[in-house]
């Protein structure tokens, strides 16, 4: 809980901040964080004073230790929103204001914030990045089948050049990770091999198809593939391990 002194000195900062003195602000808010520095609210009121005066990397620094303060200060991650955004960094101010949304639903200057950072992460985007960005919203919201339909617009929205190329990927990649989530092994290994197709050494797409033909079992495939992902990356534990549990199981039945 706040104490008196530091409640004091945070009253005169948003006094001084009231009246358009985000110096003498700033200061009285330093004072009030000295004397209590577990309390969110002082930085976040900080933050605000040095956005304002356009010190976007301070006022970053008081946000982010008002979350460490206090992980469920939705203003907190606000501010953190509005700096990044401010520094030109659309992609964690999107995070950013995603987190205060899910920690105060019906804030409507927080919802109208994560509109405006998703506007200026898209400006100069395709419309497959796009889509694709879309797609790996609904996919970490559980909207499963949704994402399926969005990457597949991606991919289909996808022009003949280097940039869309590796959105193709990607997006196959995504899918064949949905498909895997919903049970459809084939359609996993086929996403799988459009990327490997694309380059052969994709990690993420050797795994993930080794899994399906692990789960068809179709071992010597898996196995193949597992094996192909420890070569090229000697700490990818989970090839390892696959390795190791598809050789042991092969022996069992005999085809090794």
């Amino acid at each position: 809980m706040a104490t008196k002194q530091a409640l004091d000195w945070k009253n005169k900062g948003n006094a001084a901040f009231k009246a358009g003195d985000h110096g003498k602000a700033i200061e009285c808010y330093t004072y009030a964080t000295e004397l209590d520095p577990n309390n969110p609210i002082f930085y976040t009121n900080r933050s605000n004073a040095y956005y304002l005066m356009k010190n976007y990397e301070k006022s970053k620094r008081d946000a982010l230790k008002s979350i460490k303060a206090d992980q469920s200060w939705d203003k907190g991650h606000y501010r953190l929103g509005m700096a990044e955004l401010a520094l030109d960094n659309p992609q964690a101010a999107v995070e950013a204001f995603q987190q205060a949304c899910s920690l105060s639903p019906k804030n409507e200057v927080f919802s109208r914030s994560l509109l405006n950072a998703k506007a200026a992460m898209r400006k100069g985007m395709t419309g497959a990045e796009i889509l694709k960005q879309e797609g790996n919203e609904e996919f970490k919201t559980g909207q499963i089948e949704k994402a399926v339909e969005t990457y597949s617009k991606a991919i289909a929205a996808c022009a003949d050049s280097a940039k869309d190329t590796e959105v193709k990927m990607a997006c196959y990649a995504n899918r064949a990770a949905c498909y895997r989530q919903l049970y459809l092994p084939e359609k996993c290994i086929a996403d799988c091999t459009e990327v490997i197709k694309i380059d052969p050494n994709h990690q993420k797409a050797l795994i993930r198809r080794a899994q399906a033909y692990e789960s068809m079992e179709k071992y010597k495939k898996a196995l193949e593939d597992f094996q192909l992902v420890c070569r090229l990356n000697p700490n990818a534990k989970i090839a390892f391990d696959g390795a190791n549990r598809l050789r042991t199981a092969m022996k069992k039945l005999g085809m090794m």
